[in-house]
Formats: structure tokens, C-alpha cells, sequence
């Protein structure tokens, strides 16, 4: 006895197209099109919407507040670095390595205190841009523009600190 062909099933988007996914979350079918890959399985766009909203819940002022925290953090840091570092040949280099980690993962947590841990959309890019560009400055200021890229220990400090703040900001 044979048994009989199962029924095609159709993407809820796509009516004309034959699939055999299903969103995980709401079990609704799509197409490999609609499907949108994470990291435990595919969902549908509306899903995605759903959880995205869930998971950003910043005001519209957070963005601003978290770029300012992030150029003024960035500042004072380079300012520090700058003033230290610069005067320090090879021990620079180290505290620069073991510094520039932490002082990243102190303005990440800043940030997030500052901010009541709300999450705002653009904010790692954002507050990290704006972190380097108030660390360049606080460079500029304080031994000119040319003069402030011989000061290596000091840059590498701001270039660990900038990509750790972008890794721990969510």
C-alpha cells in the first residue's frame, strides 16, 4: 500500500510558492526569502519586528545622551593618556594594553547606568564614534594635530578602549 502525497504547503507571502519551512516561533510557513536566519532557527519578518521591539526599549533622547556621555568619557580619557601615556616609552605600551580594555569597559558601563540600562537603537556606533572623535580631540587640544600621532601608547590606549566599548554596548 502506498501512502498518499502530503500537501504542499504555500509561503504566507509568497501564495504562488511551494515551501516546506515554517517560521519557528509562530509556525506560520514562508519561503526561504521571508525567512530570517538567528541563531536557534528562521522566523518570519513579523516575528523579527516583535522581538526587535521588545529588545529596544530607549527613549528618543537616549541616543543624544549616549553620544554626549561618549565624546565627554572620550575626552577625559584621551586627556589622561595624552597628559601620561605620551611621557612613558615602553611602559606606556603596556598600560596602554592592560588600561585601554578597562577604561573601554568603564565608559560601556557608564553609558549604561547614565542611560538606566535602556537600549537605544544606533547606540554602539554612535557613542563609540563619538568616543573617539572626543578622545581625538582632547589630543588635539592638548599637543596639536601633527604632533599627537607620535603619541603611539596613548593611541593605542583610545583604539582598545573604543573597541571594547563597541564590543560591551548592546
Amino acid at each position: 500500500m502506498t501512502e498518499p502525497a502530503p500537501t504542499p504547503i504555500y509561503c504566507a507571502n509568497h501564495p504562488g510558492r511551494e515551501t516546506g519551512l515554517r517560521c519557528h516561533r509562530c509556525d506560520k510557513p514562508i519561503c526561504y526569502e521571508c525567512a530570517i536566519k538567528t541563531p536557534v532557527g528562521q522566523i518570519c519578518s513579523d516575528c523579527y519586528k516583535s522581538a526587535r521591539a521588545k529588545y529596544y526599549n530607549g527613549e528618543v533622547y537616549d541616543l543624544p545622551i549616549g553620544i554626549a556621555i561618549g565624546f565627554i568619557m572620550g575626552g577625559l580619557i584621551g586627556a589622561l593618556s595624552y597628559l601620561f601615556l605620551g611621557r612613558i616609552p615602553f611602559l606606556g605600551f603596556i598600560i596602554a594594553f592592560i588600561a585601554g580594555p578597562a577604561a573601554g569597559g568603564a565608559v560601556a558601563e557608564v553609558l549604561r547606568r547614565g542611560l538606566r540600562r535602556r537600549r537605544a537603537q544606533g547606540m554602539k556606533p554612535g557613542a563609540t564614534i563619538a568616543f573617539v572623535v572626543g578622545f581625538l580631540a582632547a589630543g588635539f587640544f592638548l599637543v596639536g594635530f601633527p604632533s599627537m600621532f607620535f603619541f603611539w601608547s596613548a593611541l593605542l590606549l583610545g583604539a582598545l578602549a573604543a573597541s571594547t566599548l563597541y564590543a560591551r554596548l548592546l
